[in-house]
């Protein structure tokens, strides 16, 4: 027989592995149901994320050689693979870059067309340049134009040449009257009261030119001698003429002339001015006249 000690031992023994049995069937069967869930950190769920990222892989691959709808199949934004998008960004950085370089290997047509500037070829001056400015007198006028003033004058010297359309008929005596060339005038409002000049007039007998010092004191005319003091001057003939203030030199070829000042007058520096030319006498130009003054 077997003592009830040992009996009662054994049957504890089988009571006691009767409910480890139930037990862990109780623990092991919430844990096969929690196989297949993102968040269980078992052998077997690592696994299954393994072969899904695999999947994931291919799905990608197929994204690129396919239309980008292949990788939004996969299942949200998130799922498309890094590599793709990266590959997308390649290819517009490539595009971007591609526009200016050829922009800038462009040349502008202002370069490529543009032919250096030639030299300025020097044009030397003409005979009628270096005579100075021309002066003309419009018909029915006694002014000039341009004038020449100037304030303060000590000397007015230079040259001057008359031409063929320099030369007028007045028709009557007044043709033997005498013009104003250029000179200094002490009385800025009246040129015909206190003033030394150069005259000058065109004769119709010889067809020349005359020149001669001219004078106003007190709108007293001192005309010139007209065996000593008048020169004659022929078209495109040039001369030179000094007016200052000891009087009045004009000199053309060999012959010189030079005239002091009548008594009477004398000068003054404060009120001296340069004077421009004036035709007449009595009557204005009978027809548009020009010549040739040169101021040093």
């Amino acid at each position: 027989m077997i003592p009830a000690g040992v009996v009662g031992r054994v049957g504890g023994l089988a009571a006691a592995l009767a409910a480890g049995v139930v037990v862990g069937l109780a623990v092991a069967a919430p844990a096969s149901a929690d196989e297949s869930g993102s968040g269980d950190s078992s052998p077997r769920a690592a696994a299954t994320q393994h072969s899904a990222g695999r999947s994931a892989a291919g799905v990608g691959a197929a994204a690129r050689r396919g239309p980008r709808a292949a990788a939004a199949s996969t299942g949200g934004g998130s799922a498309r693979p890094a590599s793709v998008v990266s590959a997308g960004r390649v290819v517009r950085s490539a595009s971007a870059v591609a526009i200016p370089a050829r922009v800038s290997r462009t040349v502008p047509q202002s370069v490529v067309l543009t032919a250096p500037a030639a030299a300025t070829p020097v044009v030397p001056q003409s005979a009628a340049a270096t005579r100075g400015k021309l002066i003309t007198v419009y018909r029915g006028l006694h002014f000039v134009l341009p004038g020449s003033p100037a304030f303060f004058v000590k000397q007015v010297s230079g040259t001057g040449t008359f031409t063929t359309n320099s030369a007028y008929d007045l028709t009557d005596v007044d043709q033997y009257d005498w013009n104003k060339f250029t000179g200094i005038v002490f009385s800025p409002l009246q040129h015909d009261r206190n003033s030394v000049m150069v005259g000058w007039r065109y004769n119709l007998t010889t067809q020349e030119f005359e020149i001669a010092p001219f004078y106003n004191v007190n709108k007293e005319r001192i005309l010139p001698n007209e065996q000593t003091e008048v020169i004659s001057v022929p078209a495109d003939g040039t001369f030179q003429y000094s007016v200052d203030y000891s009087g009045v030199t004009i000199r053309y070829g060999d012959k010189t002339v030079f005239k002091p000042y009548p008594p009477g007058l004398t000068p003054n520096v404060w009120t001296a001015s340069r004077v421009s030319g004036w035709f007449g006498g009595n009557e204005a130009a009978p027809r548009t006249l020009t010549y040739y003054l040169n101021l040093k």
